[in-house]
């Protein structure tokens, strides 16, 4: 069945506060909370990935995720199924619901035994192939003595809050999110240079790091030509 969210603490918790610039009010600082997901906003976070994420993340830009109806559909069907997981946090100014930011986050088990069969689109399976090499080549299980740790599928701020820093902020969210589950590792692939710097500023460490250059030497199935990112970079971060 995999990893279930324990009924404590209960949906939405606050996980952190920060302040940052306000695009609304002369740039001033305001408030900013993440929390959990909550369902009520399921079908807006839909939304704000596919304006905020399917045209920006280096991979799915470079595929035209947007233009293929099959792979929006499926993309779509990953990202509710992230949601279910109930671990996915989002952030909202202090007086407004219009969402910020978000982060998919999942909970991967060494015992899961995760199928893509039903994926039927090739551009989304030549992503998983290039995510699945570097996860296959660096175990985190192994190399950092867990049976589990919090990874992700997707860091996106809305366009109108970006340049402010906050996805630092939501990826720092992960700490004390992580350690009222008792889980005491996070890991990502890194797709693009800025979401890699603000993971370096969280504490993120490269455990392991790819260019795309290198990944199309191997084979067509990993070749992103023309890609607008150097590097795929699985980092991790230990929660102390």
């Amino acid at each position: 069945m995999g990893w279930q969210r324990p009924s404590e603490p209960t949906i939405p918790t606050v996980w952190y506060t920060f302040q940052a610039k306000d695009p609304d009010n002369g740039d001033q600082l305001a408030t900013y909370r993440v929390e959990d997901l909550t369902e009520d906003r399921y079908d807006d976070m839909v939304r704000h990935y596919t304006e905020n994420f399917v045209k920006d993340e280096p991979l799915s830009e470079n595929k035209q995720l947007f233009q293929d109806e099959l792979s929006m559909a499926e993309i779509t069907g990953f990202w509710q199924w992230c949601f279910e997981q109930k671990m996915t946090i989002v952030c909202y100014k202090e007086g407004s619901d219009e969402i910020v930011g978000a982060n998919l986050l999942h909970v991967k088990q060494a015992d899961d035994n995760a199928s893509w069969d039903m994926i039927q689109s090739k551009k989304i399976h030549d992503i998983i192939a290039i995510n699945e090499y570097m996860t296959d080549q660096c175990s985190i299980f192994k190399n950092h003595n867990v049976d589990r740790y919090l990874t992700a599928y997707g860091l996106a701020i809305n366009h109108r809050y970006r340049g402010r820093g906050i996805a630092t902020e939501i990826l720092k969210a992960r700490i004390p999110l992580c350690r009222a589950f008792g889980i005491r590792v996070t890991a990502t692939n890194f797709t693009a240079i800025g979401s890699q710097k603000a993971a370096e500023k969280v504490g993120f460490k490269s455990d392991l790091e790819v260019t795309y250059d290198d990944f199309a030497k191997m084979g067509p199935r990993y070749a992103f030509p023309g890609i607008k990112s150097k590097s795929l970079n699985l980092m991790s971060l230990i929660i102390e």
